[in-house]
């Protein structure tokens, strides 16, 4: 989505876009669109500056990290950005950045491209740790068995070999 700074009412206005299927692409294996994401915010331009700040949300699939089963996801994410021109962002840099530098992007200081910041925003709101559920007790590492499914008892057949020596000495009493 394109927002003209030129279309603005007195540097000021709204906006507010839900995605078609397919028109937005998030660029990671392992997140997933179920739902289009639906963006709405508003634009406030101050001279070769613009802000803008809104919300995002969408439904995403992610795989449980224990046993890769999908795992839905409603998200949603607010935003505050400050966009400068690529002139005003090299002028900042000589200065030392400051904490409120994190929320700053450029532009050609007449056209915002949100999708970026959408995109950002939306891969931002999934969680470091998926879980399909609490108890998942995942996927076996020796024969691959979903363990919420399947009991397998490769763990019981495994011996640690630092205590192979022990194991010895037990089976010979």
């Amino acid at each position: 989505m394109r927002i003209e700074l030129a279309g603005l009412e007195n540097g000021k206005g709204a906006f507010a876009h839900e995605y078609a299927p397919g028109e937005l692409v998030l660029h990671d294996d392992r997140v997933r669109l179920l739902d289009p994401p639906a963006v709405s915010g508003q634009v406030r331009q101050e001279g070769r500056r613009a802000h803008v700040g809104g919300r995002v949300s969408g439904r995403l699939q992610v795989d449980c990290d224990r046993c890769l089963k999908p795992v839905e996801l409603s998200v949603a994410s607010a935003f505050q950005l400050e966009y400068v021109t690529p002139e005003d962002y090299q002028a900042q840099q000589a200065i030392e950045l400051t904490e409120d530098d994190l929320d700053l992007s450029t532009f050609d200081g007449e056209v915002i491209d949100i999708e970026e910041l959408v995109t950002e925003e939306l891969l931002l709101a999934v969680p470091d740790h998926v879980l399909c559920n609490d108890s998942c007790k995942g996927i076996c590492v020796t024969c691959g068995a979903d363990r919420n499914t399947v009991e397998c008892d490769c763990e019981k057949q495994q011996i640690d070999p630092r205590w192979a020596g022990l194991k010895e000495l037990v089976d010979r009493k």
